[in-house]
């Protein structure tokens, strides 16, 4: 008897090897089980003669593979070119799987030069592989990742071809989304389930395979699970499904864009310190309308007391830290620890986390990657009204005697350091701009690095703040990045929310500002994402998915805003041609999704009911002791005296009392 393996089976009749192994598996086609010698795992075995006769005739008869027809509801096996095509770029990747990918990447080069020391290339891939698995236990344990000589190849093909879907470790996760659903019973299913008659899905799927039983017959054998339809239904658009099975208004009330009304043992740049200082001295705003006192954001290098960075402003905010920020990393790289206070500047959702600022009711809330953690630095929070945890208390104070001291309007720290003059010359308005002080500022600042080193490490002794950082960070990797990159990586974040009938928004100063892609927004509505933008340009910001995949950008959408009272209908019309050019879409969608199918519901109820009852007889077994209730059944007894009433008499006497009871009245 002639036997065939999967793979072979699979090339004779069109299909995947998976699904020949499942059938297999499920018994739905005779098969042994044998040992592998080229690999020593086991195996399916399946006889020809087990086959159809139609691919029996086939293997025998020499017809080649490529001229068979395909099975209409199983995928051929992808060639070569296929896979090239089917390429993905590695922003399309989720963050886990981009950490993967990264870490296949450098072992995969590692690996490549160590091998080269030893006699023979086996003897070193061996010492390679045990002593991966003896170091990244840990990493390759948390993500499934299984290494041996053979992977290592098979990694390594991958590797030069840039298939990072192969270095990803994808069980299964490149098949997401797409569905496993036959195209009939697809369209079959969706024609039932987005109509107005809302039928429950469980209703929908027991009416298709119903639909199934008297059409196609033959797709039975593949009718995935009511679960899986599920999942189906949840990947069509919230659109889609409000505008077919409850109503077009719904649609465009939820999910179409509306007209809004105007209502000591570390280096230089391991730990930074970062807080906000206030400068003791008036200045005058750049309109010269008032006087204020402006405040430094500053980071700190803890090891050698350097200021890395800082930001001017007039008012704290998270705005501000971001800038220092920027201006640190610019200047001398990216540090691994940011050491702040527990100030509302520092503690945001997109910048470190809020920390212990986060409400009991956000304690389940997941929010999106902050700007520290796009950057690799964590964040520690210092111990609450403990200014001695903070190195850079300490210079704040330098800072005053340095700088705040030889400014005329020096305003000292509280009521015994101001100075008499200050009164005089806030009266006679001998006070300096905003853009003066700050031309200088920058200068004095970079002079205090310049100043001598003042730590305690003998090391540094007789050096500057300066190089003191310098002859430190030669001990330790430096970590930068470009310009751009930064920009990227310092944008702002959003909460996670869901996208709206007007897209995303983002609240500045108190105002919402939405975006979308206006013509196809309908088809993120319901999907959650969060949004990263940057406070200096606001015309489009980057969307990103749960998944930390990015989306695309979107672009400001102004046309939302109206005035309440309006003379101007130029703009709801313009609108109104939007919504009736997404309707179209939602419309052009459905149609494709049911397949111009038109499935009389109450047909299939009515089959599926003659169906069952055909099976079912209401009538008694024979052994069933019967009781009959018949004209045999005794008589009940007539009242006593019931021979012997006269009913005519009964009758006149009745007469009478009336004729008497009618005279006297």
């Amino acid at each position: 008897m002639d036997y065939l393996s999967v793979k072979e089976v699979a090339e004779l009749k069109g299909c995947s090897v998976q699904y020949i192994k499942k059938i297999a598996h499920d018994g739905k086609i005779e098969a042994v089980r044998e040992l592998n010698p080229q690999n020593n795992c086991m195996q399916y075995m399946i006889p020809v003669s087990a086959l159809p006769e139609e691919l029996q005739q086939r293997y025998y008869g020499g017809i080649s593979v490529s001229t068979a027809p395909a099975d209409k509801c199983l995928p051929a096996a992808p060639t070569k070119e296929t896979r090239q095509r089917e390429k993905r770029d590695i922003g399309s990747f989720s963050a886990a799987e981009r950490e993967v990918i990264s870490w296949w990447c450098e072992l995969l080069r590692d690996w490549r030069i160590k091998r080269k020391g030893y006699e023979s290339l086996a003897e070193g891939d061996m010492v390679f592989v045990a002593e991966t698995k003896r170091i990244c236990r840990d990493f390759m344990a948390a993500h499934g990742i299984e290494i041996s000589r053979d992977i290592l190849y098979r990694k390594y093909k991958y590797f030069k071809a840039e298939d990072w879907a192969g270095l990803a470790e994808l069980r299964g996760g490149h098949n997401k989304g797409r569905s496993s659903i036959p195209t009939e019973l697809g369209q079959a299913f969706c024609d039932l389930y987005l109509c107005d008659r809302e039928l429950p899905i469980s209703d929908c799927w027991r009416f298709t395979k119903e639909w199934a039983i008297n059409n196609h017959p033959e797709l039975l054998a593949d009718m995935p699970s009511e679960r899986t339809f599920r999942r189906y239904a949840e990947t069509i658009p919230e659109a889609v499904v409000k505008f077919f099975r409850y109503s077009q208004k719904e649609c465009v009330d939820e999910c179409l864009p509306y007209i809004i009304r105007l209502y000591d043992d570390i280096e230089a740049n391991d730990v930074w310190v970062a807080d906000n200082h206030t400068f003791d001295f008036m200045t005058r705003t750049n309109d010269g309308t008032a006087n204020h006192r402006l405040y430094i954001t500053g980071i700190l290098d803890a090891k050698t007391g350097v200021l890395v960075g800082w930001n001017i402003t007039e008012n704290p905010s998270s705005h501000s830290t971001v800038l220092a920020l920027r201006h640190a990393i610019m200047r001398c790289g990216i540090p691994k620890v940011l050491y702040v206070d527990n100030g509302r500047e520092f503690l945001t959702h997109d910048i470190g986390g809020k920390g212990h600022r986060r409400r009991k009711s956000q304690e389940n809330v997941t929010d999106p990657p902050t700007i520290l953690d796009h950057l690799g630095i964590k964040m520690i929070n210092a111990i609450v009204r403990n200014g001695r945890a903070k190195p850079i208390e300490r210079m704040f104070l330098t800072l005053k005697n340095t700088i705040s001291r030889v400014v005329s309007t020096f305003t000292g720290g509280n009521v015994i350091e101001r100075p008499e003059s200050l009164r005089w010359q806030l009266k006679h308005g001998y006070v300096p701009y905003d853009w003066q002080i700050r031309e200088k500022l920058d200068l004095l600042l970079d002079g205090y690095n310049a100043s001598p080193y003042g730590g305690c490490e003998p090391q540094f002794k007789g050096l500057s703040r300066a190089e003191a950082w310098c002859r430190s960070i030669r001990r330790r990797t430096f970590r930068t990045c470009s310009e751009s990159e930064l920009n990227l990586m310092l944008m702002r974040t959003s909460r996670y929310q869901t996208v709206r009938e007007n897209g995303v928004y983002v609240t500045v100063s108190g105002e919402k500002l939405w975006y979308n892609t206006r013509d196809d927004n309908w088809k993120y509505v319901g999907k959650k994402v969060y949004v990263r933008y940057d406070p200096a340009d606001l015309e489009t910001v980057r969307i990103y998915d749960e998944e930390d995949r990015y989306m695309g950008d979107w672009h400001l959408d102004m046309s939302v805003f109206v005035d309440y009272i309006t003379v101007n209908t130029d703009d709801i019309a313009d609108r109104n041609r939007l919504i009736a050019h997404q309707i179209r879409a939602i419309k052009a969608m459905g149609k494709e999704l049911t397949g111009d199918m038109q499935i009389d519901a109450l047909a299939l109820a009515c089959a599926e009911a003659y169906r069952k009852t055909g099976a079912v007889t209401l009538a008694p077994p024979e052994d069933t002791d019967v009781q009959r209730i018949g004209a045999e059944q005794e008589q009940l007894p007539k009242a006593v005296g019931a021979d012997d009433v006269d009913l005519r008499r009964m009758i006149e006497n009745a007469s009478r009392r009336k004729n008497n009871f009618e005279s006297e009245e």
